[in-house]
């Protein structure tokens, strides 16, 4: 597919460079570089947010580098925009050039405010970061985090002549980190390269959409505003480190009977019950259990934090008696089960130190592990394996990526040849990205996958999704609910067994060791991990 790309002069931002490369096998490339500046208005009444720019706005993503040298076909072509007040214009000359090429789309990686000519006949893509229903404008990410939201939203829409207002093609969200506008800027940019296949995909088949209203258009912001702001991120960064030396999450498990056939008012219903759970004691040498499964004979896999190593192990709980099955010296959780051909396999995270892989399981605990065999051997958050039909399916985030970026992977069996999918990543959000069990069969013959809500605190939560399609060649689910707890924090994550449902919460506690005991457990995974 040839593909044009607007850029300013020679140069793009790092992570406009990344979105190309990661278009690279399968497009030819025309660049189309603009030799006009775009107009600039500097004022006093922006001096701080200038000065902010400098130390936030301006990082090793968003640093000018040159166009990728690989992008096969890259034919360059050179073009003096049209000034109209502060908007530009593309001339005449351009027009006709483009008809010429033929691109599919344009991606717009320069250039300021552009009015799009209606004769152009070409989509010209563009990203803009943040939601459209309730942020356009700029500068990116700042007025989210002015206002407290937990997400930065960010689309690719096809531009229009109203301030980012166009049709979306695709989208994202990423998490507003409260204490750092830098961080919240980097996390936003490092996962906008995943966007521009779906967007170049969706515009050419002719797919977009709008949101229900539009957002006011923001502009930037003033000295005492940039001052407020300032006074904001040092207020969270001190919560920050108070919290990590001094609190921690006592993690606890609990069952409660779930009404069959299973749906999800008769879940949230049975989750809001309180007098009707069976609270799990945390076993003797543990400081807490998590991530509770169902094994197959009724029992529960949970991860336990033995207290003497701040390291997680398998643990299997069966009335109120405890087993440990892993004697790995890496920390293990999520131990996510999987029967094949007869024999069971648990899948469990061990991303601080190894591979995705299975681990058989018997009477006397888990056997030697295989490794997955997953292209680039990845580690993964919270990988979790699902038969459905006549293939295996493995759901998971890349540790080097994110919580926020949710990967499928496909195979015939659990010890054969995983490929990705060709949907994935299918959810790029911190609001259900990052997986919270093993998907639940609904009463009307659906899957139902839940992920954690993330946006403000890990583990406080969950997303619904009800799963659509699912096969090698699609996948698509929409997002139907979400849930916490009112008298305590959580969920975390939720499975079904043969009448009731495992799930986990828990509380913030005071702990004068909390910060040690963070410590500890870093220092043993990088001791493991190297």
């Amino acid at each position: 597919m040839k593909i044009g790309v607007i850029i300013d002069g020679a140069t793009v931002a790092r992570w406009q460079a990344d979105a190309l490369e990661a278009i690279a096998a399968e497009s030819e490339f025309i660049i189309y570089s603009c030799t006009t500046p775009a107009p600039a208005r500097r004022s006093w009444r922006h001096a701080l947010y200038y000065a902010l720019n400098l130390l936030t706005v301006r990082n090793r993503l968003t640093r000018q580098v040159e166009v990728p040298s690989r992008l096969a076909g890259a034919a360059r072509r050179t073009f003096a925009a049209e000034l109209d007040g502060a908007w530009q214009r593309l001339p005449t000359e351009f027009i006709e050039t483009v008809a010429a090429d033929r691109p599919a789309v344009l991606v717009k990686f320069g250039m300021g405010l552009l009015r799009v000519p209606p004769q152009l006949g070409v989509p010209i893509l563009s990203y803009h970061h943040g939601d459209p229903a309730r942020f356009r404008g700029r500068p990116a990410g700042f007025y989210e985090l002015l206002s407290g939201a937990p997400v930065v939203g960010q689309i690719v829409q096809i531009l229009s002549d109203k301030l980012d207002a166009g049709r979306i093609v695709a989208a994202a969200e990423t998490q507003a980190i409260a204490r750092s506008y830098r961080t919240t800027l980097i996390e936003a940019y490092r996962h906008s390269p995943l966007l521009l296949r779906r967007a170049i995909a969706n515009a050419v088949a002719g797919t977009s959409w709008r949101p229900d209203n539009w957002g006011p258009a923001y502009r930037l912001p003033g000295n005492f505003k940039v001052v407020r702001f300032v006074g904001q991120r040092i207020a969270a960064t001190v919560a920050h480190w108070l919290y990590g030396l001094f609190r921690e999450k006592r993690w606890r498990v609990a069952t409660a009977p779930v009404t069959e056939p299973v749906e999800l008012d008769r879940l949230t219903a049975g989750l809001d019950q309180t007098s009707g759970w069976t609270r799990r004691p945390t076993p003797r040498g543990y400081h807490f259990v998590a991530d509770p499964f169902f094994a197959p004979d009724g029992s529960l896999l949970v991860e336990g934090l033995r207290s003497a190593s701040a390291r997680g192990e398998i643990l299997r709980l069966a009335g109120d008696g405890s087993t440990r099955l892993s004697h790995s010296a890496g920390h293990l959780s999520y131990p996510a089960p999987i029967a094949c051909d007869g024999a069971g396999f648990v899948v469990p995270e061990t991303s601080d130190w190894a591979p995705v892989s299975a681990y058989p399981m018997s009477p006397d605990g888990l056997r030697e592990p295989f490794e997955l065999r997953v292209p680039g051997r990845p580690r993964l958050l919270d990988p979790t394996p699902l038969r459905h039909g006549d293939a295996v399916y493995l759901f998971g985030n890349v540790a080097s990526e994110g919580a926020s970026v949710l990967r499928l992977w496909v195979a015939d069996a659990l010890d054969g040849d995983f490929t990705e999918h060709p949907d994935s990543p299918i959810r790029i959000s911190p609001n259900g990205a990052r997986m919270a069990g093993i998907p639940l069969m609904m009463a009307d013959g659906r899957l139902l996958r839940v992920g954690q809500d993330s946006r403000r605190s890990y583990g406080d939560g969950i997303a619904c999704f009800a799963v659509i399609q699912l096969d090698r060649s699609h996948y698509a689910e929409r997002l139907i609910g979400q849930y916490r707890f009112a008298e305590a924090r959580g969920p975390h994550t939720l499975n079904l067994g043969r009448g009731e449902m495992a799930f986990d919460y828990y509380d913030d506690a005071i702990s004068l060791f909390a910060g040690v005991r963070r410590l500890r457990h870093r220092r043993a995974a990088r001791r493991i991990g190297d």
